[in-house]
């Protein structure tokens, strides 16, 4: 559940929900994701300081140097680095070994079959995060995806690389899209 509805502008029903859900759920609370900004060091230590809940950040934060200030400033307790944002295996691979050298677990963010391999290779990964919208958009670019079972991924054992193979159409409509002329005032 996202906090800070209507861009802070509803604190009060903000309070509510969060009553109503510590009701449903109860106090066993997995963690806070993303309290403030990643890049709001000061804002994450007054959180963290404040609560028992573990706090995660890192979606929004793009570089390896971000999440060493991040790690380096004792903000957080739970590292969740987007595998695009970062630019990519090689980039997350390095975070998620900095955060092993903090005792840090890893909860990637979005982009679940790509880094797939990338979970387990990593000792201190503690969930992968698997968005709705991902299951759609993953049928449009990829010809198949690994087999999701019960909480259980596998990456595909007899194909080379990630095992991804994109679909032809998703490309040729992205193309077409991209290929359509505009006029000389930007407009098509």
């Amino acid at each position: 559940m996202k906090v800070g509805k209507d861009f802070a502008q509803s604190e009060r029903e903000d309070i509510e929900r969060l009553k109503a859900i510590r009701k449903a759920v109860g106090d066993d609370v997995a963690w806070f994701e993303e309290p403030v900004l990643a890049d709001d060091i000061s804002g994450l230590a007054q959180i963290a300081q404040a609560t028992t809940i573990p706090v995660a950040t890192g979606e929004h934060e793009y570089t390896k140097y971000g999440f060493r200030d991040l790690l380096t400033a004792g903000v957080a307790d739970i590292v969740q680095p987007d595998i695009y944002r970062v630019s990519g295996i090689t980039e997350w691979m390095k975070i998620s070994a900095m955060s092993d050298a903090f005792n840090l677990s890893v909860a990637p963010h979005a982009v679940s079959p790509v880094r797939v391999h990338c979970a387990m290779a990593t000792l201190n990964i503690k969930v992968v995060e698997v968005l709705g919208a991902e299951e759609h958009s993953n049928r449009v670019w990829w010809t198949e995806t690994p087999p999701y079972d019960g909480g259980t991924w596998k990456p595909f054992a007899d194909r080379p690389g990630l095992g991804f193979e994109l679909n032809p159409d998703a490309l040729k409509t992205t193309l077409l899209i991209e290929a359509v002329p505009t006029t000389g005032n930007g407009c098509t």
